[in-house]
């Protein structure tokens, strides 16, 4: 940063908020008894709004106090307050902007692709987009119903928003695109009369149905000021229709009237520019126009500087006549036309009439380079310290002031800013900005609008997006502190916080995520969806522990139950060793009941052999390992026998001790009960021989 660079980069800090609970958690009256009482308040913050769940709670456990203590109705509630920086009458306009945002960085990925620059047209539609957005807003406001002072606010925010917006869209895009007029003259009159219409079209019908002949017109109090707004603001086709229906006024002066006609006729003959004419060919046109005006005018001040007075015996006053008003204002319109910037002045009400009015008459062809010295001559006319913050925005923009106005953006509204300077970046002028601040604005508006939008319930999605699509370290950490924290109320919530994860490359966030669930769904019961998530993380413990319990459970209950949780896994196509055993297990258990005794032991073997059962389930499998080497039939031959009895020998070895057929440890092995090994021994024993005699 440069050493003369001056840090004007402000951070906006909420306001502090009280909470006032309805109804209260004590009696009315009654809060000194309730303190005493052994009562205090517990609180749990939201995991990520600006929300708190409030309880009443004891100071100390009651059976520590020796009395009994009255209880209130609201000692049972539980109080969920919720303080959004975004109010819920936002949500339409922050989902339709945040499609737009999207929109755009998906265009600007699009075009990085193909190693090209975004036009300036694409960059116009998108800017159009974001202020259709807010108009659509004022107007849902506007048809809310009672307007209380919450929604009046609002208006007024979004109206400044926009006014905002659509002036910085006039200098920096929209003359800067291809096949349209790059004098900023004819856009700026276009900013100023939508976003401070005036004079209002409802001034002008009153006039006109107030009157009912042009006499009546001449009399009306409130026409000439608003011809003369007319004129500042450039409607001259509405100023020429008004000036000849005045005109055959009997009140008029033969002189007023011909002034009035003439100057309807140059009124309508004002040149406009085109894209397809020459400057040099429009500036002849103008020139030549701007000449009659100042015959116009000048001879107009000739006759009221010439013209009779009359004398008011009954007041001893030399006032002016009616028609000498007339011609007078005349010649003020005139004036104003011909570009005196004295005469803008003297009628302007506003410091944007004034610009507005010297651009159109003075300098029509005046580009967005001009603006800055324009300003600074009409605003030495005003008091800056009046100026509202709307006021003091605009003017930064005019100066190209880019620093100070994004922090004035920011004071408007967050959202401003945020989009302001995303848009400031691909028009390549937000570096000015970067040598000043003391972090990257974009960056910072970006994150602080998500961290608004991740308060609201209904606006995570799009907070994760503002955090991912700043395209910054920060802005991918900031994300990941979020989004794991984020409660997964449900199956298809928890589907679109997985595929943020997949969309920005979070995997780590995405295991966190996975484990979260696996863990939620296993204290539901959902063992196969718990063993689905762990999976996906590779968690070979959790597996491990959830294929334990279902033994145990089975154990227990001596049901076999998990059949359709092990199918449902293994379709899925996970693979683990547990789950493998507890497949075999399970192919045993049918081949027995079916009466496949050779089938059976055949499972039960090679479910010993390839180790998949874990060693605390060793001795139950050898226990039903009994009734196949005592059936009827030869099940197992010696060398399958002996496989037996090694397993058996390796079991009574074993280190880790534990009963059987109970909780199963989570490490470690089980030793065979003493009367059931002998079984075993003695059934291995006539297993031997019969497979001796019958081979």
């Amino acid at each position: 940063m440069p050493s003369n660079a001056v840090d004007r980069f402000v951070v906006a800090r909420d306001k502090e908020a009280a909470l006032h609970l309805s109804p209260g958690v004590f009696p009315a009256g009654r809060q000194a008894e309730w303190t005493e009482q052994n009562r205090t308040l517990t609180f749990s913050l939201h995991p990520l709004a600006t929300g708190v769940a409030m309880a009443v709670a004891g100071k100390q456990p009651r059976e520590l106090l020796g009395r009994d203590l009255r209880v209130y109705e609201p000692d049972q509630r539980v109080y969920i307050c919720r303080m959004s920086p975004v109010p819920d009458e936002r949500l339409p306009f922050a989902s339709d902007t945040h499609a737009v945002f999207v929109a755009l960085q998906s265009l600007l990925e699009a075009a990085a692709a193909e190693d090209v620059a975004l036009g300036v047209g694409s960059l116009l539609r998108m800017s159009a987009l974001y202020r259709e957005a807010m108009l659509r807003q004022v107007r849902l406001l506007q048809e809310a119903g009672a307007q209380t002072e919450f929604t009046l606010g609002e208006i007024d925010s979004f109206q400044s928003m926009h006014a905002v917006w659509h002036l910085l869209e006039i200098i920096y895009l929209t003359t800067n695109a291809p096949a349209l007029s790059t004098s900023i003259v004819p856009h700026f009159m276009e900013w100023l009369n939508f976003n401070f219409p005036a004079p209002l079209a409802e001034d002008g019908q009153r006039i006109i149905d107030r009157s009912t002949d042009a006499d009546a017109l001449a009399r009306d109090g409130d026409l000439w000021p608003y011809l003369k707004k007319l004129a500042l603001r450039g409607h001259v086709v509405t100023l020429a229709n008004v000036l000849e229906r005045l005109a055959p006024a009997q009140r008029l002066s033969a002189p007023a009237a011909r002034w009035a006609r003439d100057l309807a006729r140059v009124s309508r003959e004002m040149p406009i520019g085109s894209s397809e004419e020459t400057a040099g060919s429009f500036n002849a046109r103008w020139r030549q126009w701007n000449a009659e005006l100042q015959n116009m005018a000048t001879a107009i001040r000739s006759l009221l500087a010439g013209g009779d007075d009359s004398d008011d015996s009954d007041s001893g006053t030399t006032t002016p006549t009616p028609k000498d008003i007339a011609l007078d204002s005349l010649g003020a319109i005139a004036d104003i036309m011909r570009g005196d910037a004295d005469a803008a002045s003297a009628d302007g009400e506003t410091w944007q009439d004034i610009l507005g009015a010297i651009l159109l008459y003075s300098e029509p062809t005046s580009q967005a380079d001009r603006l800055p010295g324009l300003a600074h001559i009409v605003l030495e006319q005003f008091q800056t310290g009046e100026f509202t913050l709307l006021d003091r925005t605009l003017v930064a923009l005019l100066n190209h002031d880019l620093p100070e106005f994004l922090v004035y953006c920011n004071q408007i509204d967050p959202w401003l800013s945020a989009h302001l300077a995303d848009i400031m970046d691909h028009i390549s002028i937000l570096d000015i900005c970067r040598r000043v601040f003391s972090v990257d604005p974009r960056e910072h508006y970006l994150i602080a609008l998500g961290e608004a939008y991740m308060g609201h319930e209904s606006l995570w999605r799009a907070g994760l997006d503002y955090f991912g699509l700043c395209g910054t370290r920060s802005g991918t950490s900031v994300m990941v502190e979020y989004i794991v924290r984020i409660p997964l109320e449900s199956d298809r919530m928890a589907q679109q916080v997985l595929r943020v994860c997949e969309k920005y490359g979070l995997a780590d966030a995405k295991g966190q995520i996975h484990r979260q669930l696996g863990r939620q769904k296993w204290r539901r019961g959902r063992l196969g969806a718990a063993i689905g998530h762990f999976a996906r993380v590779e968690d070979r413990n959790a597996i491990e522990l959830i294929c334990d319990q279902l033994w145990t459970e089975y154990l227990e209950s001596g049901k076999l139950t998990y059949g359709p949780i092990i199918d449902g896994v293994m379709a899925a196509g996970l693979r683990h060793d547990r789950l493998q055993f507890l497949t075999q297990y399970r192919d045993f258990h049918e081949c027995y009941r079916a009466g496949d005794y050779a089938a059976a032991g055949r499972i039960l073997l090679t479910t010993l052999l390839s180790e998949t059962a874990p060693p605390h389930a060793v001795a139950d499998l050898l226990v039903d390992s009994i009734p196949l080497l005592e059936g009827d039939s030869l099940v197992f031959s010696s060398d399958d026998t002996f496989e037996l009895m090694r397993c058996a020998e390796a079991l009574v070895q074993s280190p880790f001790p534990a009963g059987r057929r109970s909780a199963a440890p989570a490490t470690g092995a089980s030793t065979i009960d003493q009367d059931e090994l002998s079984i075993f021994n003695v059934a291995c024993a006539r297993n031997l021989a019969r497979s001796f005699v019958m081979s």
